[in-house]
């Protein structure tokens, strides 16, 4: 009888362990979902947002003019489309950024995750701005005014996306 009862209690401890495993890999893999919803929907706005700018810059007007203002204009278009393929790389370096969510000491830690959702993105527009504000001093024209408002408004969706990711995962997280 008693080996029955200490036979009993290995087996339950044994089912409540297992219980607890699975719990804490469903819940790890909850994250992983998320993380992965949340990286392709940042992948998805990247490629949206550069497929509007370029289609932003295909329909500058040319003013007619000498020349010489012509040639100035095609280098700036050239200049634009340089700029647009460098605001890809930057996106996109930026998206695969989130996924170091999927380590749990980033996950779990607010600041961390706020790194790698707005580190780079931020890092950018304040680089571009500078930029542009040292241009407008100088020169009265600048090309970076549409690479930074397409920065200011990839910079504003994340920050959108990051408060939403933090709410799902406290949301996981309190239901363990």
């Amino acid at each position: 009888m008693k080996n029955e009862c200490i036979g009993n209690k290995k087996l339950f401890l044994l089912l409540i362990f297992c219980n607890w495993q699975k719990t804490k890999t469903t819940i790890k893999m909850e994250i992983n979902k998320i993380v992965f919803r949340f990286w392709g929907s940042n992948l998805f706005i990247s490629i949206i947002l550069f497929v509007i700018y370029r289609i932003l810059i295909s329909q500058t007007k040319l003013i007619d003019g000498s020349s010489f203002e012509k040639w100035m204009q095609i280098l700036e278009l050239i200049l634009n489309l340089g700029f647009s393929l460098v605001y890809l790389v930057a996106m996109l370096i930026s998206s695969f950024a989130l996924l170091l969510n999927l380590i749990k000491k980033i996950t779990t830690s607010f600041y961390l995750s706020l790194f790698t959702f707005l580190g780079l993105p931020a890092f950018c527009v304040i680089f571009i701005l500078i930029t542009l504000l040292i241009d407008i001093c100088t020169n009265d024209l600048t090309v970076l005014t549409t690479l930074a408002i397409f920065s200011i408004i990839y910079l504003f969706l994340t920050t959108m996306q990051f408060l939403w990711f933090r709410k799902r995962i406290n949301k996981v997280e309190l239901n363990k």
